[in-house]
């Protein structure tokens, strides 16, 4: 680990382009966005630029299921363009989800996911970009829309999942966890934390839904966002704050504005084989646009109540 390195880990930096690679969670963005809204009311005087590249079905091992509606896209079809474009001090990777492509466990299959997320990496470091890692967040049978189907088929699917692609989903959480402490990298912890967070949920409410299964909820959010505090920036936020317990406030609700300007505009502009665009402005309008939002949404932070009731950090 280098000192610049030790030392990103030993306070918050003052500046940083911090770019989020991923599937259809990172795409969704509330993780980021609760991540934006935390430095903005928080740590006011620090440039955190968060740059949201997460593309849905998107997977780092290049797998893809016959009857997904089109060619998941493999990250390394864009993975140098990204890397380019944005020019990231940081660069977190989040895959795994779409990798196993909900079948049960092959080691053919495990090997392309290990091989995919060793090339990202090293593309990554190639740049002088600190990689960060995190694991693949869980998968919850019990809310699929679909049914979960037993071990020994041919093929599954998205609405007919094996019926322990959670575990398959552990086994992958698990090499990320040792690969990156073999190899010097953070590594972010989503999994327990959102079981543990859908454990409880369920044991206040037996029919709760974790949204489809894959994708979690606002509420979901905040808890890969506070997990990314702890393990990233040594921030320990005990409570959740009171402008991230749903979208109403003028706050978040601002920040969310922005963060929709900015997310969809590097998304094209870096490109994707994702036949799902979005329509947005060129990136540079979109620049523009989401620094004259900035000074509202600072003077928001300062207005409306919303402190951590406990902070900690390093």
């Amino acid at each position: 680990m280098s000192s610049q390195e030790l030392n990103d880990l030993l306070q918050i930096p003052e500046r940083k382009r911090i770019v989020f690679l991923g599937d259809s969670i990172t795409e969704n963005g509330g993780y980021i966005r609760y991540l934006d809204a935390f430095f903005l009311k928080h740590f006011p005087g620090h440039n955190m630029e968060l740059i949201n590249l997460g593309v849905g079905s998107e997977t780092a091992a290049g797998t893809h299921e016959s009857s997904h509606p089109f060619p998941r896209p493999c990250v390394h079809e864009r993975l140098g363009r990204a890397l380019e474009e944005c020019k990231p001090d940081w660069v977190f990777l989040c895959y795994g989800m779409n990798d196993g492509i909900y079948h049960s466990f092959s080691e053919e299959r495990f090997k392309l996911f290990q091989d995919g997320m060793k090339n990202a990496v090293g593309q990554v470091k190639q740049t002088g970009a600190r990689v960060i890692l995190m694991t693949p967040p869980p998968f919850d049978v019990h809310s699929i829309n679909g049914e979960a189907q037993p071990e020994g088929l041919s093929e599954y699917a998205f609405e007919t999942p094996y019926e322990d692609y959670n575990g398959v989903l552990g086994r992958y959480a698990d090499w990320v966890t040792g690969y990156g402490a073999e190899q010097g990298y953070t590594v972010v912890n989503l999994r327990e934390p959102l079981m543990f967070f859908i454990a409880m949920r369920r044991e206040a409410d037996p029919a709760y839904k974790y949204n489809d299964g894959v994708h979690p909820e606002d509420d979901g959010h905040w808890i890969m966002a506070r997990a990314i505090l702890n393990d990233v920036f040594q921030i320990e936020a005990e409570d959740t704050p009171e402008w991230a317990r749903s979208m109403d406030g003028s706050f978040i609700r601002a920040v969310g504005r922005r963060r929709d300007v900015l997310n969809a505009a590097w998304r094209e502009h870096v490109g994707h084989s994702n036949p799902q665009k979005f329509e947005t402005l060129p990136l540079a309008d979109a620049l523009k646009l989401a620094d004259s939002l900035l000074e509202d949404i600072r003077k928001l932070a300062g207005q409306e109540d919303g402190d951590v009731s406990a902070i900690e950090s390093l």
